[in-house]
């Protein structure tokens, strides 16, 4: 009897349980492969609505497709097949180039971007025959399963599109992330970094719309910090949704009597001090004379300009989780522990919030009264400080370090 039980134990297959991913992916316009749910949607968009329309679960931060190898393109290529109704056979990818100047036969100038901004730069770049352009406007890119390969194209072409949902990328969903789902009746919104932000299409003068972001109780909202170009991509895909020319953030030249536009800006709220902004990719031509708040236009590569205060425009707000929510110190302040996670630092400064030279306590306490820090890698050779957006221990930014002995990279934990 124990002889036959050692027999059926053996050859018995081990059974995995499935995950929330896999058991949720069903249905004739989905298909989960290897670790990601692909959704096909046939509703054609150009890519700036596209990328922002990955919303079908919850806590799996959707982006646009990565074709990262063969594999991933004949699942996609099932994915369209399957889809009903049928005759989708063009599909956005996530894929852009980097820079609007760059040549687009080089694989190095193009990133496969994420839902934050942030991207990898792909090591498998299937062209269909002839491709790619080299027109500099045809800076996205679409998959066609006709000629089983990558086209690129300008970003107001409208195409259907295939979102992607990853296991590793699964956080725990937030009381703000089913907030900030809830609005999308009424607005255009992305969940991002465990932000909200929400672009309000109404017109307002900068003073009305700094106290008018109330979409979302329990929150304080203030208009959009653009912080690092993460964030700069985030609320510019949000102004591509919409479509609109521009869009008021929360950055402003608080002294009007200074004639000096380059400097003096600073990142506001309605209730908290005013913090020096410090990443401004100003637009060619600008700042301009007598223009004391910044916004956000649908250019390529991202830019802000200075737009005066006094004129009515459109703005986006957002919202984040406040740190009161942790545990603080007396002065109300979360408790940051930072733990060391590898030797190396980021070259992409898309994943920096800032940059400077500073001493190490002096780094750790930047990023201790920075609620967006999730961060840090430091330079004991050239105190180069860089304060960190993305959490470096996780999915796919993990990979991405450079190895450098004289860097420290630490993640940060709220306790």
């Amino acid at each position: 009897m124990l002889f036959s039980l050692a027999i059926l134990l053996f050859i018995s297959p081990t059974v995995t349980a499935l995950t929330d991913l896999q058991v949720n992916c069903t249905g004739t316009d989905r298909l989960y492969n290897d670790t990601s749910c692909y959704v096909v949607v046939g509703t054609a968009k150009p890519h700036g609505a596209a990328k922002a329309s990955c919303n079908h679960y919850l806590g799996y931060s959707g982006h646009l497709v990565h074709i990262r190898s063969a594999a991933v393109k004949a699942v996609v290529k099932q994915a369209m097949n399957n889809y009903i109704p049928a005759g989708t056979t063009t599909v956005w990818t996530g894929l852009q180039l980097k820079n609007s100047s760059a040549v687009t036969t080089d694989i190095n100038n193009w990133g496969s971007y994420y839902r934050n901004g942030t991207s990898v730069t792909p090591t498998y770049l299937p062209w269909q025959s002839g491709q790619p352009s080299t027109a500099a406007t045809n800076n996205r890119a679409y998959y066609g399963s006709a000629g089983d390969g990558i086209v690129n194209a300008a970003e107001t072409g409208t195409y259907p599109y295939v979102c992607e949902y990853e296991e590793a990328l699964k956080q725990p969903v937030t009381d703000l992330e089913k907030k900030c789902a809830n609005l999308t009746s009424s607005f255009k919104t992305l969940f991002v970094n465990d932000i909200c932000f929400v672009m309000h299409p109404e017109t307002k003068y900068y003073s009305d719309a700094k106290v008018a972001c109330n979409d979302i109780s329990g929150y304080n909202g203030h208009l959009a910090h653009a912080r690092t170009m993460g964030d700069l991509w985030v609320v510019n895909a949000l102004v591509l949704v919409s479509p609109l020319t521009v869009a008021r953030l929360g950055i402003e030249h608080t002294n009007t009597s200074s004639t000096d536009m380059t400097s003096g800006w600073y990142l506001t709220t309605p209730t908290n001090q005013s913090e020096l902004a410090t990443f401004l990719p100003w637009l060619p031509s600008t700042p301009l004379p007598v223009r004391h708040s910044l916004a956000v236009r649908p250019d390529y590569p991202n830019f802000v300009m200075n737009i005066y205060t006094t004129e009515l425009y459109p703005f986006i707000c957002q919202y984040e989780a406040m740190a009161s929510s942790a545990t603080t110190t007396g002065g109300g302040r979360a408790v940051s522990k930072f733990n060391h996670y590898s030797l190396g630092y980021f070259s992409n400064n898309y994943y920096w919030i800032k940059r400077s030279t500073v001493p190490l306590y002096l780094c750790i306490n930047m990023c201790h009264t920075n609620n967006l820090c999730r961060g840090f890698s430091y330079s004991s050779g050239t105190s180069d400080c860089q304060l960190l957006a993305v959490n470096a221990s996780s999915v796919p930014y993990s990979s991405q370090l450079t190895a450098d002995n004289q860097y420290t990279t630490a993640v940060r934990e709220l306790l």
